[in-house]
């Protein structure tokens, strides 16, 4: 049973019951640590494992419940949306708490493929006055990584018609190591992002980014392998490929690298999918450079290649990365970014998200021909969020109106916000 704002519950025998009442229908269940009771008003759609009725909650609040037979493999998809609206229900009361005053505009989980927004974080618009917050909820641990891209999506798309716009995001009190220390290398003034920790009960609390945690990171020996949390045949033959054709042909990137020693797998990480800087060279100057390869497209390359640019310079700092170049000094510079895929290979959003980087941080966007495997060639070469010439200076990787505006989730119940 799907009762929007509440995580499901099982209808086990024993544990609910549904009877009549003064000539009104009830539906009561019960667990170890929850009770549920809803008056019945009407059925409102039948289908194959699926029951979707109107009710009355306590005091009679019009509501909206869902009976879905889990046996039936058609159900499995509204249990998964359901689901959802139901966390984003619980943002709702969130967000009601922590901004009194504040009307919430818009609060939707709907997909939308056009502007690369995700179902799985349920997205939300403020307004007070001349003030608008983009906020934005991630339901758990393991989507913690992901969360921060599509955070920034949402922020860039309603500061296009509303440049006061701050950022807000609300994170599981097991969460928000990792979103604190990438948002120390964004562009706070323009974001002012504030963060938030909820528990299990909805009970969320503001928290200084400052004040959470380090996250575990780890230096290999020279000549070590790195440790891998999965077998290393995860990982895409075509990626592998790609990095070996790039370590061999390293000064194409940049005349001035140095075609060895090139460095792959040196550093892992803990808390992320995957663990290991794809590349790592240095200049002839002594100029670390971190290169972070595609070979196919991927929407979060930018926040997965600040994080090892980070940990880089972290260790670089302190004299951990001396043995990888023996006889070369490191120079007290931070680190070039780089970022190599096949030109048609990246992501529109992700010069949106490089918008957002701090200035400190050097990056540039490297696309190399579509049959690299036959030759390597550069083909394209773009400064930090720099669009290509031919999109002209006001290129945007959204064309859509500043003005367009989400429904909320009652106008957004249809297939959108089941995907």
């Amino acid at each position: 049973m799907l009762d929007f704002g509440e995580e499901p519950m099982p209808l086990k025998p024993g544990e609910y019951a549904l009877e009549v009442r003064s000539d009104r229908l009830w539906i009561e269940a019960w667990t170890d640590d929850r009770t549920l009771s809803r008056r019945i008003i009407s059925v409102d759609e039948h289908a194959t494992g699926v029951l979707d009725c109107s009710v009355h909650r306590f005091g009679g609040t019009p509501a909206k419940l869902t009976f879905l037979d889990l046996e039936r493999p058609q159900t499995a998809h509204r249990r998964l949306s359901g689901t959802r609206r139901s966390f984003g229900e619980q943002f709702r009361r969130m967000l009601t708490r922590q901004f009194p005053g504040w009307e919430i505009a818009t609060l939707t989980t709907g997909m939308d493929l056009q502007r690369s927004f995700s179902p799985v974080f349920p997205r939300a618009r403020l307004l007070l006055g001349g003030q608008q917050i983009a906020a934005m909820a991630c339901p758990s641990l393991p989507n913690e990584n992901e969360l921060l891209t599509f955070a920034l999506l949402w922020f860039h798309h309603l500061r296009r018609a509303d440049r006061s716009t701050s950022l807000a995001l609300f994170l599981p009190e097991t969460a928000g190591c990792l979103t604190a220390h990438r948002l120390r290398w964004l562009d706070s003034e323009v974001l002012r992002p504030r963060l938030f920790r909820f528990n299990e009960h909805g009970s969320a609390g503001e928290v200084d980014a400052e004040d959470l945690g380090n996250l575990d990171t780890r230096v290999a020996a020279s000549g070590e392998p790195v440790l891998r949390k999965e077998p290393l045949l995860a990982r895409r033959a075509d990626e592998y490929a790609l990095e070996g054709a790039v370590r061999s042909t390293v000064k194409l990137l940049a005349a001035d690298l140095l075609s060895k020693p090139v460095h792959s797998q040196v550093i892992s990480f803990g808390g992320l999918d995957r663990d290991a800087i794809d590349l790592l060279a240095m200049s002839d100057s002594g100029r670390l450079c971190v290169i972070e390869l595609k070979a196919t497209e991927d929407i979060h390359l930018p926040i997965q290649a600040l994080d090892y640019w980070v940990r880089t310079n972290w260790h670089a700092e302190r004299g951990e990365l001396a043995h990888l170049f023996p006889g070369i000094p490191i120079a007290a510079v931070a680190a070039k970014l780089m970022l190599v895929a096949p030109a048609l290979a990246f992501h529109p959003a992700n010069a949106t998200v490089l918008r957002y980087f701090r200035s400190c941080i050097d990056v540039e966007r490297i696309g190399v021909n579509s049959n690299w495997e036959n030759e390597l060639r550069v083909v394209l070469r773009l400064r930090g969020a720099d669009g290509p010439q031919s999109h002209g200076s006001s290129y945007e990787y959204s064309s859509q109106s500043p003005e367009y505006q989400e429904g909320d989730f009652e106008s957004q119940s249809g297939t959108g916000s089941t995907a």
